[in-house]
């Protein structure tokens, strides 16, 4: 049987959805500019700051770059910097939703 969720329970699986989404989004756009040098090297210092800020798990490429001995490796740093970010990302959004939640009941 399918069972309804109440409204404030959709609107929580919506915000953390997203927010996993835009995680991932955020890893990949950091990890491709990083990976195809988009970056002049005179922004690089620049570039760093700002992906560890909208992607802190993107330290673990600095650890990728000296070991880079196999595809295998490489897959799975990567795929640990995506999945860490959206989790980042959902849990950051979820403690959010919950003082909002709780600063909007108190209002009423």
């Amino acid at each position: 049987m399918h069972r309804q969720l109440p409204r404030k329970d959709q609107h929580l699986v919506l915000v953390l959805a997203l927010s996993f989404l835009l995680g991932m989004v955020m890893a990949l756009a950091v990890y491709f500019s990083w990976s195809l040098r988009l970056v002049p090297p005179g922004l690089q210092t620049f570039f760093r700051t700002g992906a560890l800020v909208v992607c802190p798990p993107f330290l673990l490429a600095y650890v990728l770059g000296a070991t880079t001995s196999s595809d295998f490796a490489l897959v799975l740093t990567v795929g640990t910097i995506i999945f860490a970010n959206a989790f980042l990302y959902a849990g950051v959004a979820a403690g959010l939703y919950f003082v909002v939640t709780v600063l909007m009941r108190g209002k009423k």
